[in-house]
């Protein structure tokens, strides 16, 4: 249980909320998800949704062993004062079918319900100590998705790394990053946003 994630599932008409706990973090807010979104994933099988300045990464998985797995990958950021924000990724899978029973549950006996997660993926931590551009980030719906999704692809997918801590970099909506392992400092690079004049068509890129 010490490497799995408790959920406090809240539901009504509309909406789910879900915060989190675990040994190592508690999310700073609920997380507020619409029921139009859920719908939208069984459809589209991924998406990314926002809540305030935090967002989170949605994928609905299909395994042989536990079938349909609900994957979310929040990046909770809160305000540190002074025009900072400040936060870091936690990555939670739940089964999807009794995921939407709970939701169920809860919305009709109006009650909150806590939801244990399956065991924890084995990638990283992402922790966050930049300042100015992630905030700069954070309020750019594009970049928003853009960012979660390149942190996602490459770093949650290293083997043997503990964590990644990400820090600003000289440029605008780019990053320093540098990799912690259990026999201490790993690799350090950039997560550069190339192509910045045009932010719908930017993407980011690791540079070592």
């Amino acid at each position: 249980m010490n490497n799995r994630t408790m959920i406090k599932l809240s539901a009504s008409e509309d909406c789910i909320t879900l915060r989190t706990f675990s040994k190592e973090y508690h999310s700073p807010q609920g997380f507020i998800f619409l029921e139009k979104d859920l719908l939208e994933l069984e459809e589209k099988r991924y998406m990314t949704v926002s809540d305030i300045r935090s967002f989170a990464k949605l994928a609905l998985r299909k395994t042989m062993e536990q079938g349909n797995i609900l994957e979310i990958s929040f990046t909770w950021l809160r305000d540190i004062g002074r025009e900072e924000v400040a936060g870091r990724t936690e990555t939670v899978r739940l089964s999807y079918e009794k995921f939407k029973a709970f939701v169920k549950e809860s919305r009709e006996r109006g009650i909150q319900l806590r939801v244990l997660s399956l065991e924890e993926h084995t990638g990283p931590k992402i922790e966050f100590q930049s300042r100015r551009n992630l905030k700069a980030v954070a309020e750019t719906k594009a970049l928003r998705k853009k960012l979660g999704k390149f942190l996602g692809k490459h770093f949650l997918r290293w083997q043997g790394s503990r964590q990644i801590t990400v820090y600003d970099d000289f440029e605008p909506y780019s990053f320093f990053f540098q990799e912690q392992t259990p026999y201490g400092s790993g690799m350090c690079g950039g997560v550069i946003l190339h192509g910045r004049e045009n932010l719908e068509k930017a993407y980011y890129g690791i540079h070592t």
